[in-house]
């Protein structure tokens, strides 16, 4: 399936980079591929839910006190929650939803995550990067929860 225009949502479970060709969007056991890179569609989704994407990481900086490779709420009413593979700029930068991700395991110096639907998929990052990106991610997700029961 091909889609120019895409929202994150709640079935979303990764974005993964492709050099030069945009991106494919892995939602529940759909694929779905979209000619704009992930940071694009990290933007456009943070807009369609009524902020920016340099709105949320400021609240992201300041929740989790730290500037790099922070998870980022693309709808706090929703609780979605997206981190990155590596810094927002690069290019081979994907995207994994926190909320659906069931189990991980390490494969080859690898993490091979396991989500609610579709096929289990391997990143090129470290179990020890995974565990820190669902812990910020937990913690953020905590954090801006309690305060929208205040």
């Amino acid at each position: 399936m091909f889609q120019n225009s895409y929202e994150i949502n709640s079935k979303t479970n990764s974005i993964l980079a492709i050099t030069g060709k945009g991106s494919i969007i892995f939602e529940g056991v759909k694929e779905i591929y979209n000619p704009k890179k992930p940071q694009a569609i990290i933007n456009h989704s943070c807009k369609y839910y009524g902020s920016t994407y340099d709105g949320r990481l400021k609240t992201s900086q300041a929740i989790l006190g730290t500037k790099y490779k922070l998870p980022i709420a693309i709808s706090e009413s929703k609780d979605i929650i997206m981190f990155p593979t590596k810094s927002f700029y690069d290019d081979t930068c994907s995207w994994i939803s926190f909320n659906n991700i069931v189990k991980y395991e390490e494969i080859n110096n690898k993490v091979c995550i396991y989500f609610k639907e579709g096929s289990p998929q391997i990143f090129d990052i470290s179990l020890k990067t995974l565990e820190i990106e669902i812990l910020r991610a937990s913690k953020l997700l905590l954090i801006l929860k309690s305060h929208n029961e205040e």
